[in-house]
């Protein structure tokens, strides 16, 4: 049974030592080999062979993903309080109050109603689907941006592939009504090595900016070949991304699925 030894020492008691492993404070880990580079104060020191091994919540993770997913958690008190308006309103049997709403005075009628347009939709023939299809696939050999998801037991689930064109930018902002130089347009293609389901939650960071492609929003994700939900084996799903000018493809960015990450430069 390994013995993790849970002595805090300063760096004074550090001097002399040869190689040095231990826990910070912060939960993170260290091995070194002076005592000068030892990463913090108060570290526990434990045998290098006995470091004890790391849980999934004590990997690190970028601080804008992690603020990204927090505002989204259901169970963020911010978002439980218009949760509970909700279900107080369903129990009086009233109507869910809506956010942003100008007040209607005595004797005013309501604001008549508006009827927003239908969004574009973008639509290829099936040799242009394929040759997209294609694309995103040889795109890896230039600028490789892939994700393999894993089970627990290790076994491939899922292979998700990221990619840009200018071609399919511009295809794709034209049917959807987009000026060009508004937006910049990826692609990704999800690949299920055994029966898997896909969604599309992704998250681009690169440098300080970020941006969350809703995929509620027809104008920031869309589906050209398959759509969201279960897969089965062998099934392959093709769709893009419409995401700020700002974002640079020509750059590195952080491309991020769920909880997993790549770094690209996808033009280069």
């Amino acid at each position: 049974m390994a013995l993790f030894l849970s002595i805090c020492v300063g760096e004074n008691d550090l001097a002399g030592a040869e190689s040095l492993a231990g826990v910070c404070p912060d939960g993170s880990v260290f091995i070194v080999k002076r005592a000068s580079d030892v990463p913090c104060r108060r570290a526990k020191l434990v045998d290098p062979s006995e470091v004890p091994p790391l849980r999934p919540e004590l990997l690190p993770n970028p601080y804008t993903w992690m603020i990204d997913q927090q505002s989204r958690d259901p169970h963020n008190p911010y978002n439980l309080i218009d949760a509970a308006e909700k279900i107080r309103a369903l129990r009086a049997g009233e109507s869910v109050p809506q956010k942003n709403q100008a007040a209607i005075g005595p004797g005013q009628a309501p604001a008549p109603q508006v009827t927003a347009p239908s969004p574009a939709t973008v639509r290829f023939s099936e040799s242009q689907l394929r040759d997209i299809s294609r694309l995103v696939a040889l795109r890896q050999r230039l600028a490789p941006a892939k994700l393999r998801i894993e089970d627990v037991h290790g076994r491939e689930q899922l292979e998700i592939e990221m990619a840009f064109s200018p071609s399919v930018e511009g295809q794709v902002l034209a049917a959807l009504r987009e000026s060009s130089g508004k937006r910049r347009v990826l692609m990704f293609a999800a690949r299920s090595m055994a029966a898997d389901e896909f969604y599309p939650n992704f998250f681009i960071v690169q440098g300080a900016m970020t941006f969350r492609p809703d995929p509620a929003r027809g104008q920031e994700v869309g589906f050209l070949i398959g759509e969201a939900g279960a897969l089965a084996p062998s099934e392959r799903v093709v769709g893009y991304l419409m995401i700020p000018a700002k974002f640079d493809p020509s750059q590195p960015m952080d491309l991020w699925w769920n909880d997993q990450s790549v770094s690209a430069v996808l033009a280069p």
